[in-house]
């Protein structure tokens, strides 16, 4: 396994598994769109990390099943990636993964929600890569029963102070072992709550091989907790506003259907 491989792949093996959704293409498990680096937010100013109440605020309706989840994903096209080498699924996890510092298992689990506990009631992953490069950008649906999600995101902001580094262990994955540095970064105030993640994942578990970074923004509306994420080497860029308003307002026709 390279040292540039998708974390999706790379450290905790848990794309979507071999189910995936109109319009998506399953098969490979190594998808992306546009250069992340491209995806810098755009228009409103931004607002500091877990800020709530702003707009989408209370755009919540029924509890969504895991095929629905699914179907609440942003398409390929609409992502603008390569139908060949993208994949939409519903949230599988074939390893675990753990903190060496318990207090930061919360944002692992936040980052990857097949791999929290308690785990979701549904969840569903789009991995979206351009025709060319390692590049790519992540979309999770998690739908949480009542009060969860809210925890969850409480639990991972809270972590931060102390888990400004720490390692993670993934038994039976390609990657076993990994270094983690997360910082918090700032994002337009969406739906309920709004949590944005600078991280860095250091191949076994050294400060000396960069896997990936990943920029993500975790937006809870009600009891569903919405992630976007770009990857790239270095730097990849916040994920862009306009995607990020179009995938909520998916999700939001899905939940009033």
């Amino acid at each position: 396994m390279a040292a540039v491989a998708p974390l999706a792949l790379a450290l905790t093996a848990c794309g979507p598994d071999d189910t995936s959704s109109s319009g998506s293409a399953s098969g490979s498990t190594t998808p992306a769109a546009t250069s992340a680096a491209s995806q810098a937010p755009t228009g409103a100013a931004p607002a500091t990390s877990g800020a709530s109440g702003a707009s989408g605020a209370g755009k919540t309706g029924k509890a969504l099943t895991q095929d629905q989840l699914v179907k609440a994903l942003l398409t390929v096209q609409d992502m603008g990636a390569d139908a060949n080498r993208s994949t939409l699924g519903p949230a599988g996890k074939q390893h675990k993964s753990t903190a060496d510092k318990p207090a930061c298992q919360p944002l692992v689990d936040l980052t990857d929600a097949a791999n929290a506990s308690p785990a979701p009631t549904g969840a569903a992953t789009g991995f979206y890569y351009a025709t060319n490069g390692r590049e790519y950008q992540e979309i999770q649906l998690a739908q949480y029963a009542p009060g969860q999600a809210e925890k969850a995101m409480a639990a991972a902001e809270s972590a931060l102070a102390g888990c400004a580094s720490f390692k993670t262990t993934t038994p039976g994955a390609p990657v076993p072992k990994a270094a983690v540095k997360f910082s918090k970064a700032t994002y337009q105030a969406l739906g309920d709550a709004t949590v944005a993640l600078q991280a860095e994942y250091d191949q076994d578990g050294s400060d000396h091989s960069v896997m990936e970074t990943k920029a993500y923004v975790f937006i809870r509306t009600g009891d569903t907790v919405t992630m976007m994420a770009d990857s790239a080497l270095a730097d990849p860029g916040l994920p862009d506003q306009a995607l990020v308003k179009k995938q909520l307002d998916k999700l939001h026709t899905a939940q009033q259907g």
